[in-house]
């Protein structure tokens, strides 16, 4: 299993953590717990310094002076799983924005060397004794979504 398959059950494990079943239950405790300390380092891995986290807030509250209001709160977008500010004067925007990233280029350059560090890590295989649960204690409120997430821990009753 790749440690990014790790994050993707371990996230899928704790969206169902709330269904009945005493078996059900039991398994996904048990493997939340076998899984938490190798999440918890890759979350760890994953954390952005101070420096970058200050510049970030900069570039934030940036974005918001500049973005267009609307019922004067700044205006955003969904971009796939992400939110921006729909920038009213890009150019003014990035006038301003230049002298931040000027003065945080070491931040901002080892964060992305930190992001592409932790892509890599995440494509590694890792072994994980999962304790696995017949899928006769699935309990009957799941829904596809959730269970395409924990198939890992799901055996087939034959």
């Amino acid at each position: 299993m790749k440690k990014q398959d790790v994050l993707q059950l371990f996230n899928g494990l704790q969206a169902v953590s709330n269904l009945p079943g005493a078996k059900w239950s039991y398994a996904v405790a048990r493997n939340i717990t076998k899984l938490k300390p190798e999440v918890e380092a890759l979350q760890k891995a994953y954390s952005a310094d101070k420096d970058f986290v200050e510049f970030e807030n900069k570039r934030i509250e940036l974005a918001q002076k500049h973005a267009v209001k609307e019922k004067g709160n700044p205006k955003k977008i969904k971009i796939g799983n992400n939110e921006e500010y729909i920038i009213a004067d890009k150019d003014k925007f990035n006038k301003e924005l230049t002298p931040i990233q000027k003065k945080y280029k070491k931040a901002i350059d080892e964060r992305k060397k930190q992001i592409d560090d932790f892509n890599d890590i995440l494509k590694e295989e890792i072994e994980i004794d999962l304790y696995m649960v017949s899928s006769e204690y699935i309990p009957e409120g799941i829904t596809p979504a959730q269970l395409s997430n924990i198939m890992p821990i799901i055996e087939e009753k034959k």
